[in-house]
This record gives structure tokens, sequence and C-alpha cells, in this order.
């Protein structure tokens, strides 16, 4: 089977369960099955969602909450992703540091809501450090493991062969993690998401949380299926850029296989 092929399959195998998904939903809606009679329909979202989009607050909303997202996963790559290959390589540092970060990690985004109001108590600071802490552990945790499953031969080659320790991360650590790396980014990206919609709709005055918090006081139940859709089409994109990106990056692993 050719790889166009293969991709036509994937695509209508995909197409289809969207289709089903749609069609079930309308019809427990129709069918006012159990509180389905409540939702609005896929044709009452949709309609919707073409009102939403030609009003100027959507792209504000949309433009601040990718924006948070954008800088709070940014932040987290460049703090987390140094200090995970760092935790994994190193044993001392390992055990001076990791012990503390899995004991807040179980921690969820939403209950540092709070401890961002006090110590930000401007809006936009404390809904990026929400998504900040939601893209950094899994950036961290993805990155440490990574380095970990690095076989430890290629260590032991290095050593033998008279390589200093900074030729050692860039050569073995950097590339071996990589793939690793990679994951932890796109789960990262998606808690980013999560947390900027809980944190919005808290703390925020502008964004997609906020939308669909506002839309449930008014009961506009389309206005929050679109905020929904909205906001997985937008982590389904930014998860899709860093898998693109990572293609480019992982090269020389698909060409050794």
């Amino acid at each position: 089977m050719t790889r166009s092929r293969l991709f036509d399959y994937k695509t209508l195998v995909g197409t289809a369960s969207i289709l089903c998904f749609l069609g079930l939903w309308e019809i427990l809606v129709r069918a006012n099955v159990y509180r389905f009679g409540l939702l609005p329909s896929p044709l009452q979202s949709l309609q919707a969602g073409l009102d939403v989009v030609t009003q100027p607050s959507f792209l504000r909303d949309v433009s601040y909450s990718t924006y948070r997202v954008l800088l709070a996963w940014f932040m987290a790559s460049l703090v987390a992703v140094p200090l995970g290959l760092f935790i994994g390589w190193n044993r001392k540092i390992q055990l001076l540091l990791f012990p503390a970060l899995e004991v807040l990690r179980p921690i969820p985004p939403i209950a540092w809501i709070p401890a961002s109001i006090l110590f930000f108590p401007a809006v936009e600071p404390s809904v990026v450090f929400i998504c900040f802490i939601g893209a950094f552990f899994p950036i961290l945790l993805n990155a440490k493991t990574g380095v970990e499953q690095i076989d430890d031969r290629y260590f032991h080659a290095s050593r033998c062969l008279g390589a200093a320790p900074w030729h050692i991360f860039w050569d073995v650590v950097l590339p071996g993690a990589l793939p690793s790396v990679v994951v932890g980014l796109a789960l990262g990206m998606g808690v980013a998401w999560m947390g900027v919609v809980a944190a919005e709709m808290i703390a925020g005055e502008f964004g997609l949380g906020y939308m669909i918090w506002y839309a449930y006081a008014l009961t506009r139940y389309p206005v929050i299926v679109v905020g929904m859709v909205v906001i997985a089409a937008l982590g389904f994109g930014s998860s899709a850029l860093i898998r693109i990106a990572s293609s480019h990056l992982l090269r020389w692993r698909t060409a050794g296989m």
C-alpha cells in the first residue's frame, strides 16, 4: 500500500468518524435522550459559530488566549527542557531538585489560581503563570525520561574516546532525548490550552475561556459549543505544528531505519 493510498484511507476513516459523531449528537438532541435535549444541535452550533466569528470580540478573545498559551509554553520550554535534561543526566542534580518538583507535579494547574492571583495582582501574568505551570511539568518529565532511556553504552563509549562532559551532553544526551522532548512539548501545549481556559474562566478578562463562561452565565449554550470547538481546533493545530517541526529535527532517525 502506497503512502498516498494510506493517507486517503486514514482521511476517509477519520472523516467518517467525525460524521458519525455529529450524527449521533444530532439524534440524541432531537430524540431528547436523557438531558441531551438541553444541548444545542450541531446545526444550531454551526449557526451560532457563523454569528460569533463575525464579531470583533471573537478575534480579540482568540488572540488573547493564543498569545497567553504560546508565551507560557515558550517560557516553560526554555526552563523545563534544559532542566529536565540535566536532571536526567546528572545524578546529583536529580537528587537535589527532582524530589521537590515531583511533589509539586500532581497539583493541577487550576489549583494554582489563588496563588497566581496573590502573587500577580494583574490578570495577564496570573493567567500566563497558570498556563506555564500546566506546560512545565509534562515537558520536564519527558525530557528527564528521554535521557534515562538512552543506552548507557553511548556514554561509556564517549568517555572512552575522551569526550568532554559538554560534548557528551551535546552529542549524546540532546539527540538521544530529543524524541521524548518533542512528545513533552506536544503534551505541554495541550495542557497549556486546558490551563488557559480554566484560568480565563476564573481570573481572566478576555479570551476563549472567558467567552465560554460569559455565554454560560447568559445561557447561550451554542456559543459554549463554539468556544469548545475553537479551542479544540487551536490545540490540534498547535500540536500539529510541533509534530511537523519535529519531523524535520528527527529526520536522522527515519534515515537510519
